[in-house]
């Protein structure tokens, strides 16, 4: 039986997703500097549980729910110029 790379629990093959999580980090740094000159963030794909790809796919869903209101406000907004433009001919 398969477990959820990011809590472990042990997952049945009809609860089994797959989803890009982070795998690693490297930072190089040099003797004469405290703070880092590069770093490198590694990602793959993994078996986790539902819970976990909830938490996972969160700020997915947050950040294209914030572009369609950010669409529906533009919109909104071209739709009031226009509207005044016809009302005061």
């Amino acid at each position: 039986m398969a477990t959820c790379y990011r809590c472990g629990r042990p997952i049945s093959t009809s609860e089994r997703v797959r989803r890009k999580v982070k795998t690693g980090e490297w930072m190089k740094r040099r003797f004469s500097s405290p703070k880092a000159t590069s770093v490198t963030t590694r990602y793959g794909m993994r078996v986790v549980c539902s819970e976990c790809a909830k938490v996972l796919d969160a700020p997915w869903t947050r950040h294209e729910l914030l572009q369609y209101v950010e669409l529906a406000l533009a919109v909104g907004f071209i739709a009031a110029v226009i509207l005044v433009r016809l009302l005061s001919q």
